[in-house]
């Protein structure tokens, strides 16, 4: 009887000891879990950050697509407005390679014209230019016309309005200086036609018919000197006004 006492406190001090050691094992699993589910949690938190971020990319990347490709447009039609300014300037150049005789005989019909205006006539190339006492000249890469010039553009206006049947192409001209990057402008055939542009539209905002007038650019393939110090690249930085007749009415009158 004392035996099975002492055997049947042995089994419930087993299975005492038994019940502890399942609960603290339980326990540690459930803090485990705890801590996966925490872990869980914030790679999920992540993962979704992360998806943003790669929408946001992703929206991103589209929108420079879209910009890239509209740029690219606009540079394929500045190109195709440069070619075609450059080939109705080439064909106005080719009708002004006129003879002495004819360069003589429009310069008479043209000399009463200008010299109201305080211009002169000079023939160069096969070609009559416009010169001026006060030549419009630019500051290094810069394309704005001076106020100074003002006085001048004024006298030409003058001039233009009063002998409609005259054109003249407005040539550009830049110095040897290479354009600097990113810039507004890829090289100095650029720079050239956006001056001669700048001084074509001063003149029509003053009341030039915009029919008188071709803007083109010579770059810095037509210098005036090629010594290459500041005054040479100051002078070349310019513009040129070229007399663009109206041929059938100005050299026909001018010819006996």
């Amino acid at each position: 009887m004392r035996l099975n006492l002492n055997l049947l406190m042995l089994l419930s001090i087993v299975v005492l000891m038994s019940s502890c050691v399942s609960k603290k094992k339980w326990t540690q699993l459930l803090s485990e879990k705890e801590t996966a589910d925490q872990m869980l949690a914030a790679e999920k938190a992540k993962t979704a950050e992360l998806e943003g971020t790669v929408a946001g990319l992703e929206s991103e990347q589209a929108a420079l697509k879209e910009e890239t490709e509209r740029l690219a447009t606009e540079v394929s039609q500045f190109k195709s407005d440069l070619e075609s300014s450059q080939a109705s300037a080439a064909e106005a150049m080719s009708k002004l390679k006129l003879s002495e005789s004819d360069l003589s005989s429009l310069k008479t019909k043209v000399q009463s014209a200008v010299s109201g205006g305080g211009f002169d006539l000079s023939p160069k190339n096969g070609r009559l230019f416009v010169t001026m006492a006060d030549p419009i000249l630019f500051n290094s890469g810069s394309v704005r016309v001076k106020r100074d010039y003002n006085p001048t553009l004024e006298s030409m206006v003058a001039v233009l309005n009063g002998n409609p049947a005259l054109r003249l192409i407005i040539e550009g001209h830049s110095d040897n200086v290479p354009v600097k990057a990113g810039v507004a402008y890829s090289d100095n055939w650029d720079v050239s036609l956006a001056r001669a542009k700048s001084v074509v539209k001063k003149l029509v905002k003053m009341g030039v018919n915009p029919n008188q007038l071709l803007p083109t650019g010579r770059g810095e393939y037509d210098p005036l000197s090629s010594d290459n110090t500041a005054e040479s690249r100051k002078m070349n930085r310019r513009v040129d006004f070229i007399v663009m007749p109206d041929l059938s009415t100005l050299i026909s009158a001018a010819r006996p």
